[in-house]
């Protein structure tokens, strides 16, 4: 149920440990108990273009929209340094906010930036009929032969018939951008296209569907028939249409609509120094999700990987699983007392897992610098982190982080609270389950 603001105040003041349950909003004015928790009933999980695409460990919308309006202004400056699928990003721009969102994940910022841009109804709907007429008129080729593109394992991941399907819808929308090329609003809705292509993919490969690495298991026989890679993207083009019609109409509303999706990462962020009014993000999980693994077919689909080796690519992740031998036949500490014992206890079984969760906090203590730098004075950074429980031992990534951002880097803890979870997208095995997070609220 909806909770006033009055209500909150009086459960805070009764009992802090209580879960206080709040269904949608929570509203701007309320604090919520340092160290309390809470749990939001979320609404809008599909508001907009909130939808468009999963992805693993996504925001809820209400969590960003109750940090951005109860921590910034109107027309300040809002950056997520790991933006991921945008959530928060089109939350700072629907509160007529500037929004920034980084994310050194091609496909996160190829979401990102269709989730947060409107493009008119009118334009969509024509470019919508081009589409399907196109699509429709090569499927009953047999003697088109497409582009399909070539990576690994490719015949494993999908049945000759669904290759075929992809590669003609991918190549007419290749053929609207390139025919267009030349129209920002026609290359929007190209990425549109690209986007709703590629939320589709995972749906008609052999991959697992509720697994977050991209696996085919021998017990999973998922029944796809011919012809439903073309339904499928054309029920979620319709769909999504409707969704982005929705944007568009609210946009024109907004006294501002200033999305900055800067090419960079979260700890080279290359904003200036002070010019930042809020900062908040969702760290990766440490050993529960590999972005690049999760959306590897998407990826390779859409060219956006390249034609290295996926592993290369892992590697400049923030949480990356990526490493090599002769970076853990050692020990390595950090010197935080929060931090230490627990590489310690996880070396004494699996030397590789302590050394990942070094390097994790090691790449953390880099972007808490260098969002100290890019915060105003007296700005605040909010932190979506869960804790983990890796070859048994508990990281307890809120409590590391909060010593690293105080004792090393120079912020203020100024409050802290526990956000629960009530589903996943994806599911993440058991062990390494989170059953919520903990928001960090960092004051430079």
């Amino acid at each position: 149920m909806d909770l006033s603001t009055s209500t909150h105040a009086a459960a805070a003041r009764e009992d802090t440990s209580e879960l206080i349950e709040v269904e949608g909003d929570i509203d701007p004015s309320f604090d919520v108990p340092n160290q309390g928790k809470i749990l939001v009933i979320s609404n809008d999980q599909s508001y907009l273009t909130h939808g468009i695409h999963r992805f693993p460990a996504k925001f809820f919308p209400e969590l960003p929209r109750y940090l951005i309006r109860k921590y910034s202004n109107k027309y300040e400056v809002v950056l997520d340094p790991m933006c991921g699928s945008g959530t928060s990003i089109l939350e700072a721009m629907l509160n007529n906010r500037i929004a920034i969102g980084i994310d050194i994940d091609p496909i996160a910022h190829l979401i990102t930036k269709v989730k947060t841009t409107p493009i008119d109804s009118i334009s969509l709907s024509v470019a919508r009929r081009i589409l399907i007429k196109k699509i429709q008129e090569l499927e009953s080729k047999s003697d088109f032969h497409p582009n399909i593109p070539g990576f690994h394992y490719r015949d494993n991941w999908f049945r000759p018939f669904v290759i075929r399907e992809l590669a003609i819808i991918h190549d007419c929308i290749e053929n609207i951008l390139s025919t267009n090329m030349h129209q920002d609003e026609w290359r929007s809705i190209g990425d549109f296209f690209r986007v709703i292509l590629s939320s589709i993919i995972r749906d008609v490969s052999n991959a697992d569907p509720h697994c977050t690495r991209t696996v085919l298991r021998k017990k999973v026989v998922k029944n796809i028939s011919p012809g439903d890679a073309y339904s499928k993207f054309t029920e979620r083009l319709i769909q999504q249409c409707v969704s982005m019609s929705d944007l568009y109409q609210i946009s024109k509303t907004l006294e501002i609509c200033d999305v900055r999706l800067p090419i960079g990462n979260a700890i080279e962020t290359g904003l200036d120094d002070d010019s930042v009014d809020l900062g908040l993000t969702s760290p990766p999980y440490i050993n529960a999700v590999d972005y690049p693994r999760t959306h590897q077919l998407e990826m390779y689909w859409l060219g956006l990987l390249g034609t290295g080796p996926l592993s290369h690519v892992k590697r400049k992740y923030i949480g990356t699983e990526t490493v090599y031998k002769n970076e853990y036949n050692t020990l390595k500490t950090s010197g935080y007392e929060t931090l230490d014992p627990v590489l310690e206890e996880i070396f004494n079984s699996d030397p590789r897992r302590s050394f990942i969760v070094f390097k994790f906090f090691k790449d953390m203590q880099q972007q808490l610098a260098e969002m100290y730098r890019v915060l105003k004075p007296g700005s605040m950074y909010c932190i979506a982190i869960g804790n983990n429980l890796i070859r048994g031992v508990e990281v307890r990534s809120n409590k590391i982080l909060s010593e690293i951002a105080t004792s090393a880097i120079g912020f203020r803890l100024e409050r802290t609270f526990f956000s629960k979870l009530i589903r996943h997208f994806i599911r993440i095995p058991r062990p390494e389950r989170m059953m919520g997070e903990w928001i960090l609220i960092l004051k430079k």
